[in-house]
């Protein structure tokens, strides 16, 4: 193949990586802050949020500063460029750790929809979701991460093996192998590349189903109950479902983008469109910060805190409402805890 190869990544490559990850961490920062403060005291909701917080802030960092990797395309092979790291933390070594934290998204991302319908069915408790669906949904979530990092550690070729692939199908690259910790992957024949992609497929094709089930039963269950509960609690359980889908929908369109952008190099070998591959990890490493800012922007409470914060006033203290509704099998209870 008539790939070229650069030597370096372009000068505005790090440029970009690195303010990406100027303007992620007061973002962030941020972020944490409203949800750790600035939250109901007595939901338990919070805590999912900054679980997923946290998750989506070390891809991001992990992306921009400890291993932000250049990327040959359709080579399919890379080296960080940070110049410090590189001799401690190799190539490979960082594909696995990105791999790692970025699944950590998809449990997440799953148990804030588990929450939202767990909180929804409380309110009827004849259609309540079975804990052990729950439980089992969880724990095979929280496999993912490891079944696709521990594939990939296993996936690395030997040196022999990527200098014999290159100089087969990519001649002109083979000054690529001077960048310190520079790794490459035949992707048609590395089984543990199969196997970790394969993994991807299945699960988050499972996942969305599941996540999707469990936003349709909440929304069942909250027009079902809607003449139980007053018109301020209903608007509490729809806004926080609405705010978390777009959270869950519009971040992934960074993540499906990028991926879908280097598939498509890889299976129809355009080499002339390596640059463009590559940059598209920057719609992939800045997807925290859209994240926090569709978290901020979808919640009246946290953007009345940033109104109030911009505009230099301060914002008068919330009080949390415990709001008692009535259940389908007319026992009153109060979800302000659930909200």
């Amino acid at each position: 193949m008539d790939l070229e190869c650069p030597k370096q990544p372009p000068p505005y490559y790090t440029r970009v990586l690195h303010s990406i990850a100027f303007i992620s961490f007061p973002i962030n920062f941020l972020g944490c802050y409203l949800i750790i403060f600035k939250s109901p005291s007595n939901s338990n909701y919070k805590y999912r949020q900054l679980y997923l917080q946290i998750v989506t802030f070390l891809v991001e960092n992990h992306m921009t500063w400890i291993g932000g990797g250049y990327y040959y395309y359709p080579l399919f092979g890379g080296f960080n460029t940070s110049p410090f790291l590189s001799h401690i933390i190799s190539a490979h070594t960082s594909v696995v750790g990105l791999v790692f934290v970025l699944a950590f998204e998809l449990p997440s991302l799953i148990s804030c929809f588990q929450y939202r319908a767990s909180s929804a069915a409380d309110l009827n408790p004849r259609q309540k979701i079975p804990p052990l669906l729950t439980y089992v949904m969880t724990v095979i979530g929280h496999c993912f991460p490891f079944v696709v990092a521990i594939s990939i550690l296993l996936s690395k070729p030997s040196y022999e093996e990527q200098y014999t692939y290159v100089s087969q199908h990519f001649p002109k690259c083979l000054h690529v192998f001077d960048n310190v910790g520079f790794i490459v992957y035949d992707w048609r024949t590395n089984l543990g590349l199969i196997i970790a992609a394969a993994c991807a497929v299945t699960w988050i094709a499972v996942f969305s189903c599941y996540a999707f089930g469990l936003a349709v039963y909440t929304m069942l269950t909250l027009h079902a109950m809607r003449s139980h509960m007053s018109a301020a609690t209903f608007k509490l359980h729809r806004s926080a479902l609405i705010a978390l889908t777009f959270q869950c929908v519009v971040p992934s369109s960074f993540i499906i983008t990028p991926l879908s952008i280097i598939g498509l190099i890889l299976l129809l070998e355009l080499s002339a469109l390596q640059e463009l591959a590559t940059d598209s990890w920057f719609l992939l490493a800045a997807h925290s910060v859209v994240s926090t800012i569709v978290m901020i922007g979808c919640n009246g409470r946290y953007m009345g805190i940033v109104r109030d914060f911009l505009k230099g006033t301060k914002t008068v203290k919330s009080t949390n409402v415990s709001v008692t509704v009535k259940s389908i099998n007319g026992n009153h209870h109060s979800i302000g805890s659930r909200i």
